[in-house]
């Protein structure tokens, strides 16, 4: 009875042990669920800063870099130039100036807020500012004379002048009751108005003039033509340019035309008074910014009668005068936060906060938007937490018989996620963010396709193709890997024998000119006749030319042009590869031929590369005795010069190829 009754407190024990046990392993793995779930939310939330970070500098160095344009074109020539220059920034929709009077100035300037500014030379020699007043009693002849001395004052090289003239002429065209010939040069002042940045908006008064004169002239037909081309003009035109007295004009000359509501041009009518009521709404907003002092560009948020919510940047551009930009918050999210290809990101981006996870606050720069953990990211969470709670209540059963083994496979599970830590942090620290992005999409393609949600044979094609292509793109950066790892280490061997320069070019341009032709470049191929036999490893150079044809190709922008050059100075042979992409600037330059080295440009974040084209190019050419040269421009393009010395004792190749170009 003894031994049973301590078998049976033993067993009671050890029951109870196993209880503690357990609850102490559902305790645990509990606290672990929740710090791991705390851990994917704080890289979550470090992703989402960074990335915040990084594009709130980018906007703070353009509006610095436009307020100091703003600033040389206030010195240069005061409000004039700082009209003209808003004018050419669409990315701006209304700006303003504040002097030290507190005094606000909105630009661009509406055209009708300010008359025709004098001329320096306003008046024809004789001629009087009474006698032009009084010009309506003055004779035909005396008309006449008046028109000959202005068609001399026209000449003068001072737009202000000639425009001015141009209008006066137009109006004693008009005395002289030839109102075509007075439509004709109201039509070249605005024509000459809209040439000179300065005076451009005062284009819009000339050619008011024009359509009135056309109806007086009962020319319906042409002043509905000069009429359309006006607003399809001021379409065109800074969208903050228009005020309501510039569509009220434009309203009175639609009623005196008699175009009907149905008309096409009523749709572009309704465009430019929206635009208008803008305007007067942003501009209201301006006139009550709170200018606090400080030093550097200072951003708040604001939000116009029509609840629109818009961002204004301010700064002193010059002393006693800040300078207001104002652009509204979904543009300045879609410039600088553009919609991913795909659901590659664990954030997006909301204009304000709502109910869920903030990761992260843009901040007044951009309206207040925050970035919440995207679709799939949320779903992770969701799916992770109801694992996590399937997990502990597994385990609260599980471990009641069986304690000792649970605490066995914890200790497994604990040492597999830390060697799983460790091999992970291993791998992030060597391969760079380029693996990321092919990764994600064939992985994102590849479960489409296992769990058959794509049907239609086309896409699953393209699918395949895409992977192919991302596959592909890979094992080339893993070789190239590869082949500088071998070129650094001393291992990479070369195979110099006697080849021809034209050949060499020749095939690198073959395999890029169906890319150039199916992307719209303008395509141009220049070999020069009798080019020298060089000793070389043939399929290094090609390699040289291949990366930098690639370079080319990659970096293009709306100027698609590439041209490969191949001749001869000296004892040297050239190879130039040229391009109007968006070029580089001094400090990237310096780093130029680095491995895995690329410009922090917002332009070149979105394009694909390594970093290791460039370097493999220049370990080539060095060990050809070679040297490369690099002219670049930001915005103009760059030109990459390869030369090569030769044997001049070598003859030239008996069929020198022909000097051929082609054009896209």
């Amino acid at each position: 009875m003894i031994r049973q009754a301590a078998e049976r407190w033993l067993v009671v024990l050890m029951i109870l042990f196993s209880l503690a046990l357990s609850g102490l392993t559902v305790w645990s793995v509990a606290g672990q669920a929740r710090a791991l779930q705390a851990r994917e939310r704080s890289d979550l939330e470090a992703a989402a800063f960074t990335v915040a970070t990084e594009r709130s500098a980018a906007l703070r160095a353009d509006v610095e870099r436009a307020c100091d344009a703003a600033a040389r074109a206030w010195e240069f020539g005061g409000a004039d130039e700082l009209d003209a220059w808003i004018a050419s920034r669409h990315e701006w929709p209304l700006a303003a100036t504040v002097g030290a009077t507190g005094m606000v100035v909105v630009f661009p300037r509406p055209p009708l807020s300010e008359p025709f500014p004098q001329a320096p030379n306003p008046l024809p020699p004789g001629a009087t500012p009474t006698t032009m007043a009084a010009a309506e009693s003055l004779s035909g002849r005396d008309l006449l004379a008046l028109l000959r001395d202005f068609q001399t004052l026209a000449t003068n090289p001072d737009p202000l002048t000639r425009a001015g003239a141009l209008l006066a002429m137009a109006t004693v065209e008009q005395q002289l009751g030839q109102p075509l010939a007075a439509a004709r040069l109201f039509g070249d002042a605005a024509h000459l108005l809209r040439s000179t940045p300065r005076l451009a908006r005062y284009a819009f008064r000339a050619e008011l003039a024009r359509v009135d004169t056309l109806l007086a002239a009962a020319d319906y037909d042409r002043a509905r033509e000069v009429y359309a081309g006006l607003l399809r003009g001021l379409r065109n035109d800074h969208p903050g340019r228009l005020s309501p007295a510039e569509t009220a004009r434009l309203a009175e000359q639609w009623r005196q035309l008699g175009i009907e509501p149905e008309d096409p041009l009523a749709a572009l009518r309704d465009e430019l008074r929206q635009r208008a009521e803008r305007r007067s709404q942003r501009a209201a907003v301006l006139e009550r910014i709170d200018l606090r002092e400080g030093a550097g560009v200072r951003f708040s948020t604001a939000v116009t009668a029509a609840d629109e919510r818009v961002v204004v940047a301010t700064r002193e551009i010059a002393p006693g005068v800040v300078l207001q930009l104002l652009a509204p918050q979904q543009s300045l999210l879609e410039r600088y936060w553009p919609a991913p290809t795909a659901d590659a990101y664990a954030w997006r981006l909301m204009p304000s906060a709502a109910a869920g996870l903030v990761l992260a606050q843009l901040g007044p720069e951009f309206g207040g938007a925050v970035l919440e953990p995207s679709l799939t990211a949320a779903a992770g969470l969701r799916a992770h937490a109801h694992r996590q709670i399937a997990i502990v209540a597994a385990t609260a059963i599980g471990t009641t018989g069986a304690w000792a083994l649970v605490i066995v496979m914890l200790m497994r599970v604990v040492t597999r996620q830390r060697e799983l830590a460790r091999v992970q942090g291993r791998f992030v620290a060597d391969v760079s963010h380029e693996l990321k992005t092919p990764l994600a999409l064939i992985r994102l393609l590849a479960e489409t396709l296992a769990e058959q949600r794509v049907r239609n044979p086309d896409r699953v094609q393209s699918y395949h193709e895409t992977i192919i292509r991302e596959a592909e793109r890979l094992s080339v950066l893993v070789d190239n890997i590869l082949d500088l790892g071998r070129i650094e280490s001393g291992r990479k061997t070369y195979s110099f024998g006697e080849c021809e320069p034209a050949v060499i070019a020749r095939q690198a341009w073959t395999l890029f000119e169906p890319q150039f032709a199916e992307a719209g470049f303008q395509t141009e191929l220049d070999l020069a006749p009798q080019l020298p036999a060089i000793r070389a490893d043939a399929q290094a150079l090609q390699q040289v030319l291949v990366n930098l044809l690639q370079n080319a190709y990659r970096y293009s922008r709306e100027n698609k042009f590439v041209r490969l050059r191949v001749w001869r100075e000296g004892f040297i042979v050239i190879f130039s590869v040229e391009d109007h992409g968006i070029g580089m600037g001094r400090n990237e330059l310096k780093r130029l031929g680095e491995s895995f080295f690329r410009a922090e440009d917002a332009r070149t974040v979105q394009t694909r590369g390594a970093g290791l084209g460039l370097a493999i190019v220049n370990h080539i050419v060095t060990a050809h005795h070679g040297k490369i040269d690099v002219q670049s421009r930001p915005g103009a393009g760059s030109t990459f010069t390869v030369w090569i010395p030769f044997d001049p004792d070598r003859p030239a190749p008996l069929r020198p190829p022909a000097r051929t170009g082609a054009g896209a």
